[in-house]
């Protein structure tokens, strides 16, 4: 079979604006923000701030795969509004199990809220032209994402 070098081009899929914003953000959170421990973030002080703060000192070590793991799991949760599965998991103490350390346990927290909120902004800087089922797409995405470059290091 002859290679020819159009033929990438023939493959080539139409994307949606929305797809291509949803893919940029699950991309810049796991490659640049999440896995280059710890994230930029920019916090006014107060009790959040002091929850988060040991994970945010430059230099912090990077939190276990699963407190990823989990992070990822609650944030799809929280954006498919599953409140049973979010109530179900933390009135049987699922993230103590799945992270037995409590630092783990704190930046699994700060995973979720940073996935959050990335993903919130992009809904709100679009008008809410990016719905949440668009960002469900965005956590499949960055949940990959993160796991491959876990992988490789």
């Amino acid at each position: 079979m002859a290679f020819n070098r159009w033929d990438w081009l023939e493959r080539l899929q139409r994307e949606s604006a929305i797809s291509v914003a949803v893919r940029y953000v699950a991309e810049q959170v796991a490659a640049e923000d999440l896995t280059h421990w710890p994230p930029r973030v920019a916090a006014a002080a107060g009790p959040h701030y002091r929850r988060f703060a040991e994970l945010l000192e430059p230099g912090s070590r990077r939190p276990a795969l699963a407190a990823y793991q989990q992070a990822i799991k609650r944030a799809r949760w929280d954006l498919a509004r599953e409140f049973d599965a979010i109530d179900f998991y933390e009135r049987n103490h699922h993230l103590e199990e799945a992270c037995p350390d409590p630092r783990n346990q704190v930046a699994s927290d700060l995973i979720r809220d940073y996935i959050l909120e990335s993903f919130f902004r992009l809904m709100e800087q679009t008008e809410y032209r990016v719905k949440r089922a668009d960002v469900l797409v965005g956590v499949d995405q960055l949940e990959r994402l993160i796991e491959r470059v876990w992988l490789s290091n």
